[in-house]
């Protein structure tokens, strides 16, 4: 791998250093308010007949890299009259007339060469304003075009790929996805909110109903300052926009893979106030691992009611159900990592399914006083039930390490969440400088209910005492269709052993200073959270209550309007529910970070590129017991230092790409096991390099023909858990390839995984004489059709 990491540092140099110029031409202007001068932001310009545009920045400003000297350029943004306007120069100045209230359709530019990989904004999830090159964090955006490219179907099927340094916990696929990143596992958020379990999730939410996936590097106190210091995710669904949308998603591969998705939008009134869009979604499909299967069914209805243009309120429910063979392929041998087939699995097809439903269920108001001030409250609440059966090899077999004692595990659980949220954003100037206020509130309780980890299958020794009933498995000769019991709880879910409740309040503010014509922005904030928890595990109890100030401090310079150089300082807390064996409370997670970066927008917004340098330090760091997992421990204290950097967008006219690369180097710094100390954080992984092309054939008419081509690899790899005596993890190297057709309102991309049929492992980790991992899938294909109505 030297030569493929020696060629990426080579051109990610040349991407950074050379903006192709040759035969191009730089058109420049600013837009401002006709009476008052006042900059307009988010305009669009357009070339009419071609592909080609950009928007105005916070200062009104735009940069439009083109080919030929054209004669108009159109100008639109809400709020104002849209105009035509000749071209005598290539700097212009102009001049916007405002309009009064009304309410305007969606506008998009599309073209046949052209696919949005690049979104240069953040969502209004974030509650954000500014334009993404000048938030002082790092911040990347994944578009529906990246995802539809890559054939995936929810946010464990590579999505994290897009993303320099995200690397997945593949335990429990279908529980949550579970990602890491410079040195943790990142918190998740769903439209803005904090709907996050204690435990387990949440559900890895399905294409079906994702607008954008964000993914926040660092802290994030605008949003929460409850999360673990390497960032969050957030998950923006799909809403209503008035504008008549239906289609249909079909997608067919290996295994018996079958899946159908209808997308639908619109309005329900004259008025086109009363706005709605639908998913629905449905799911079958085995496995390449043994025994193993998948049903799921997905609906997701949205209404929007626009009271007016400032003023509206949307309803959002989403509910899945899933049924599914195995919690985890999870499989273990004394030999070694991957030595085992990849169809191998320790279950017994006499066990149940597992039987999982979802709800989660958002209610929002946003009303805009004026121009300058808007206000939002959100509801959201979450609950989740799960119940099943898995096989669990505890430790080696002394006897015959090649003979797997199984016993079965029983499992049932509730999770539930109820968030609220209220904020504001406004803009104001003293003097000449010029402010964008945030301020809210935030209130969130998480309770889980469970019986976990019951070794329900047991008989009673000659002492009298409980000891598992074990079914032998031969890992070099595996003989399958043993009857495995079944067992329920007696008296359901609130008859279990565990029961735990978080709940935090929180109140921030944060104030971005503009001055020197928009080129400098300081960032000033700070977040006040009380937090309580509660915890009763197999008759132990505890509480704790903590309240801590986390401040935010963030620079940000444009050297050029579209290079900007930043730094961050962010600090977080993570209320954390569990007990120790000894009865002890389980302290928070804290953290803080230290951050620089730089930015680019090349090609007049096509295409980004972000460099950052970060260093994590994280105390109270809590994994769970190896000798019991129903328990908790609290390992010390990390430190994380590196750099990542990302890609994104359309570097030429046909080729769309992402390509991103992480160093990360964690450590423990103090733990109560000395041995520890100095030795890799779990999920450690020390290089991930990422590289997706999609290049699009150039073809009359209305067709297009595309080749896709991309590749996963991770270096120096750890292990799942920290472990003084680390053991040789294997490379992983994953090549996939694509090709594509769309023709008017039809599209067909068909994509082949592991395309050199490597034999790959996830999750890796070493303990009681045994090697566990993940296996993966080998070589696969995938067929996605798409009509559009």
């Amino acid at each position: 791998m030297p030569a493929i990491r020696l060629l990426f540092f080579a051109t990610i140099f040349l991407f950074f250093l050379i903006q192709p110029v040759i035969g191009q031409i730089l058109l420049k202007g600013v837009i401002t308010e006709a009476g008052s001068n006042q900059p307009v932001s988010k305009a669009s310009v357009t070339i009419p007949g071609t592909s080609l545009g950009t928007k105005t920045d916070s200062v009104g400003a735009f940069n439009l890299l083109i080919y030929q000297f054209p004669k108009l350029i159109y100008i639109s943004c809400v709020g104002y009259k849209s105009q035509q306007v000749p071209i005598e120069d290539s700097i212009l100045s102009i001049l916007l007339e405002p309009v009064g209230p009304q309410i305007l359709n969606e506008f998009n530019v599309t073209s046949k060469y052209y696919k949005q990989y690049s979104l240069n904004t953040v969502s209004s999830a974030l509650r954000l304003q500014t334009p993404l090159i000048n938030l002082s964090q790092h911040i990347q955006e994944i578009s529906q075009e990246v995802i539809r490219d890559q054939a995936a179907f929810n946010m464990t099927e590579g999505i994290s790929r897009n993303v320099s340094g995200v690397v997945r916990q593949e335990v429990s696929n279908n529980l949550g996805p579970y990602m890491f990143m410079r040195g943790g596992q990142i918190s998740s958020l769903r439209n803005g909110i904090d709907l996050t379990p204690i435990y387990r999730g949440p559900v890895p939410e399905d294409v079906a109903i994702i607008d954008r996936v964000e993914f926040i590097k660092g802290p994030s106190l605008f949003m929460s300052n409850i999360g673990d210091p390497a960032g969050t995710f957030n998950v923006v669904t799909k809403q209503p926009t008035g504008i008549k949308r239906q289609s249909v998603d079909v997608m067919l591969g290996n295994w018996d893979f079958y899946r159908v998705a209808a997308d639908l939008s619109g309005v329900l009134d004259k008025k086109k106030r009363l706005q709605y869009c639908m998913n629905i979604m449905g799911m079958a499909t085995n496995s390449f691992v043994k025994y193993d299967f998948n049903r799921r069914f997905l609906i997701a209805p949205v209404l929007k009611y626009v009271l007016n243009d400032r003023t509206s309120i949307t309803a959002e429910y989403n509910f899945q159900q899933f049924r599914y063979g195995l919690m985890s392929p999870i499989v273990m041998s004394p030999d070694g990592f991957g030595t085992l087939p990849n169809d191998f699995t320790i279950t017994e097809k006499s066990l149940p399914p597992y039987h999982v439903t979802d709800h989660t269920a958002f209610l929002t108001f946003s009303h805009r006083f004026n121009d300058q001030w808007q206000v939002t409250v959100r509801g959201a609440m979450m609950r989740n039930d799960k119940e099943g059966i898995y096989m669990w090899v505890t430790g080696v077999n002394t006897a015959d390490p090649h003979i797997l004692l199984r016993n079965p595990k029983y499992d049932l659980d509730r999770a539930v969440v109820f968030s609220e949220q209220a904020f504001i954003n406004g803009k104001f100037h003293t003097g000449s400088v010029k402010h964008q206020l945030l301020a809210g509130i935030d209130v969130n309780q998480k309770k889980f209910l469970a019986d976990s980890y019951i070794s329900y299958d047991t008989y009673l020794d000659g002492y009298g005492n409980a000891q598992p009933t074990y079914y032998p498995l031969d890992i070099q000769a595996p003989q399958y269709g043993t009857l495995i019991p079944r067992y329920h709880t007696p008296g359901g879910i609130r008859n279990g052993n565990t029961r735990q409740e978080i709940a935090y309040y929180s109140l921030y503010v944060l104030d971005e200073l503009s001055a020197f014509k928009d080129k400098l922005r300081l960032t000033f904030g700070g977040r006040f959270t009380g937090i309580c928890t509660d915890n009763i595990i197999s008759g132990l109890t505890t509480s704790s209550a903590d309240k801590v100030f986390t401040p935010r401090l963030g620079i940000s310079y444009s050297i050029l309007p579209a290079f900007t150089v930043y730094a961050l300082h962010d600090k977080t807390i993570v209320p954390q529910a569990g007990i120790t064996s000894s009865g002890t409370v389980i302290q928070p997670l804290k953290g803080r970070n230290y951050e620089i970066g730089f930015k680019k927008n090349w090609m007049a917004g096509r295409w980004n590129s972000t460099l950052a340098f970060y260093k994590i330090h994280r105390t109270g760091i809590m994994s769970a017991d190896p000798d019991n997992s129903q328990y908790r421990i609290q390992v010390g204290e990390t430190r994380a230092q590196g750099f990542d950097i990302d890609i994104t967008g359309q570097l030429f006219r046909h080729l769309n790409v992402v390509i991103n690369y992480a160093y990360n180097d964690a450590t423990i710094e103090r733990d109560i096991n000395k041995l520890l100390i100095g030795t890799p954080t779990p999920m450690y992984v020390k290089h991930v390099q990422n590289t997706w092309l999609n290049y699009e054939l150039p073809l009359e008419e209305e067709n297009t023909f595309s080749f896709s081509l991309g590749y996963q690899f991770q270096g120096g790899r750890g292990e799942r858990y920290a472990t003084a005596n680390q053991q040789i993890t294997p490379d992983f190297f994953r090549l996939d390839a694509g090709i594509g057709w769309k023709c008017n309102k039809i599209n067909i991309n068909v994509l082949v995984n592991n395309l050199l049929n490597k034999h790959l492992i996830a999750t890796p980790w070493f303990r009681g004489g045994l090697y566990y991992w993940v296996p993966q899938a080998s070589i696969n294909g995938r067929l996605a059709l798409s009509y559009n109505f």
